[in-house]
């Protein structure tokens, strides 16, 4: 298991010999992995890497055969017994999903709710927060992501840029203590993805917790704490920004920045 990051913080998301297969296939092949409290992480790599089902076994929307999640110090998703492991209720796997919030390539907006029906749909039903104090909150939210004069819109009204802020709002509107991000900008045109990257950079900047795959290598070089290059379901190097478009240590690393950069 990876050490206690530097500073000796207590790890808000941490894996453990985590492994996942798709039928014969070996998709995550041990991942050993801690994220601090404020840290951004980003993760990249070729296609077909595991990074998306990293992020998807961190949310439980894949299930891990082998291996421990654990959400700010707590065992998620499933219990040890006498060395064997159980699963949760599936309320208790509600509840610590409730505080990892994912937002993905695909925008996923209900069509038949307004930008606010998205947003306070699941504070008011999963949370049980009162329709008044799930509106003032949305209406925080839209507005931190730039959006405060389209709450009334629907979401085929909205550009693609919109639409993916409307689902960070949407996220974040359910208070997690982390994020995950799983190649949020791919789905969208050129000229839209900076304002999307725009909201995650405030994001970073007050202090959320936030692991991000991404293909955008200059947000990963200025915004991320640490990068880790994943490659065939491990992680291959991990280290500082500038350590790793700088100077990576492995020849998988090299071989994919130069691919990448050189676009």
């Amino acid at each position: 298991m990876n050490p206690i990051p530097p500073g000796g913080a207590q790890p808000m998301i941490e894996i453990e010999g985590l492994h996942k297969y798709f039928g014969g296939l070996h998709v995550l092949k041990g991942i050993d992995l801690s994220v601090t409290a404020g840290e951004v992480v980003c993760i990249i790599g070729p296609s077909g890497s595991g990074k998306s089902t990293l992020l998807r076994c961190i949310n439980h929307l894949e299930v891990a055969e082998k291996g421990r999640i654990r959400i700010d110090g707590q065992l998620a998703y499933r219990e040890e017994v006498a060395g064997r492991f159980r699963p949760h209720s599936n309320r208790a796997i509600s509840a610590v999903r409730a505080q990892v919030g994912m937002v993905f390539q695909q925008f996923n907006l209900f069509p038949h709710l307004t930008v606010m029906g998205n947003v306070i749909e699941a504070p008011i039903h999963v949370l049980r927060k009162p329709k008044a104090l799930a509106r003032q909150r949305g209406s925080e939210l839209l507005a931190q992501v730039g959006l405060a004069d389209k709450s009334d819109a629907y979401p085929e009204e909205l550009s693609g840029g919109q639409q993916q802020r409307v689902a960070i709002a949407r996220a974040l509107a359910m208070d997690p203590k982390a994020m995950l991000f799983d190649e949020v900008t791919s789905a969208l045109d050129p000229e839209l993805v900076a304002e999307v990257l725009t909201v995650m950079r405030d994001l970073a900047s007050l202090g959320m917790t936030m692991l991000v795959v991404t293909h955008e290598m200059n947000f990963a070089r200025q915004v991320g704490s640490r990068v880790i290059f994943m490659d065939h379901g491990v992680i291959v190097e991990e280290d500082t920004p500038a350590r790793i478009f700088g100077a990576p240590r492995e020849q998988r690393t090299r071989d994919f920045l130069r691919t990448v950069l050189d676009r």
